[in-house]
């Protein structure tokens, strides 16, 4: 089976937006959690990158364990931090995986 084409960037962000406005939903994978608990990362952080101010400023990536492309969002948390979430888009039942967050996080101060 040959890998389908990328979505462009601004395809990507779109289609992200309208799942997770629409009747889509956002599943977030254990890693993420993960990564979200070491760094004072929440949903709504999440949810903010994705649906209001980010951007996918890098070429998608294939993911062959899940046979999907990884599409990196950057934007900011709620906060101001950079931060960045990692997804596949599945559209065959309109969600949004978020694989792992990504940020500056030394400049976090507790």
């Amino acid at each position: 089976m040959s890998k389908p084409s990328p979505y462009d960037s601004q395809t990507a962000i779109q289609k992200i937006r309208a799942i997770l406005s629409g009747d889509g939903y956002l599943q977030i994978r254990p890693h993420c959690f993960d990564q979200m608990g070491r760094r004072t990362v929440d949903n709504e952080d999440i949810r903010r990158v994705l649906e209001l101010n980010g951007n996918i400023n890098s070429e998608p990536e294939w993911d062959e364990k899940h046979q999907k492309y990884k599409y990196k969002v950057d934007g900011y948390d709620t906060e101001g931090d950079k931060l960045a979430v990692v997804v596949n888009i599945v559209e065959t039942n309109w969600r949004v995986v978020a694989i792992t967050a990504i940020g500056d996080w030394k400049e976090k101060k507790k």
